[in-house]
């Protein structure tokens, strides 16, 4: 995937085998890490180095471990989960960027709780994985703070009625940019890239981005590349591949899985029709 300029760390985890298999152990850390199961498994769980019965893991569920605490795992299934990690030093820092208080670290009332934010975030990832040169940083990074925000409001024992709920952008940051991603179109801009443009933090310039537009980061940037392959469709006589790379896209491939979900019809079919007209 995308490298993304936001602390946190994305890994999905699987194997087809049926095999004894114990994780090593955690260097003590101030750090937290989730485990998001995509298939059901049995597992085993240490904590400093003593065994606790644990339930098999549930897809739909997610599964808070404190790694300052030496979690390790015992495997004997095939399995596929994703592992999603943040150290206390960034959500120290991300509620000091949003002007809240620290909260003492992440807290779950048990090993393993249904979250259907995690779940979904979890699945994201993988199918994002499936087309890694095609995974851009703006959506990398919306989906890490996506990641951070659920996290801060659901284990971070943090309030919601503390949580800012300002309104968008200024006219000036707004027009800001629109016009910092169009000059990018055909390169990997980034919310880290654009934020302080706008003179806002990654986490509010991507919530308020979408309050003003209707639409995340990477869902408008795709939306523009669209109307400008349109555009130079319709004005030039590039080749389809040429306008794929002018417009952002990995390859002509990517332009038309791109174009026929937006658009219901390929490139090429776009144009045959547009001229015929």
């Amino acid at each position: 995937m995308a490298a993304s300029k936001l602390p946190v760390v994305f890994t999905h985890l699987q194997s087809a085998e049926a095999r004894p298999r114990r994780t090593a152990d955690v260097p003590r850390e101030q750090s937290f890490s989730f485990q998001v199961p995509l298939t059901p498994f049995p597992w085993q769980a240490w904590f400093a180095g003593e065994e606790k019965i644990v339930s098999p893991a549930i897809p739909g569920n997610a599964y808070l471990f404190d790694l300052s605490n030496n979690p390790t795992v015992g495997l004997n299934a095939p399995f596929s989960t994703v592992r999603l990690n943040i150290s206390q030093s960034v959500l120290d820092a991300l509620a000091d960027e949003q002007g809240l208080r620290r909260g003492g670290g992440l807290h779950a009332r048990s090993l393993g709780l249904p979250d259907a934010v995690m779940h979904g975030l979890a699945r994201t990832i993988v199918a994002a994985m499936e087309r890694p040169e095609e995974v851009t940083s703006l959506f990398v990074e919306y989906v890490a703070l996506a990641f951070h925000a659920h996290v801060l409001r659901t284990y971070g024992n943090i309030p919601l009625a503390s949580i800012s709920n300002r309104g968008g952008l200024a006219d000036w940051q707004l027009r800001r940019a629109c016009e910092f991603f169009e000059a990018n179109l055909d390169g990997d801009p980034s919310i880290a890239d654009v934020a302080p443009e706008c003179g806002l933090s990654s986490s509010y310039f991507a919530k308020a981005f979408k309050r003003a537009t209707g639409a995340p980061p990477h869902a408008w940037l795709s939306i523009k590349r669209i109307e400008r392959a349109k555009q130079l469709m319709n004005e030039t006589d590039l080749e389809l591949a040429e306008i794929a790379l002018a417009c952002g896209f990995v390859d002509q491939s990517h332009f038309t899985r791109t174009f026929v979900k937006r658009q219901g019809c390929s490139p090429g079919r776009w144009r045959r029709r547009l001229h015929r007209a």
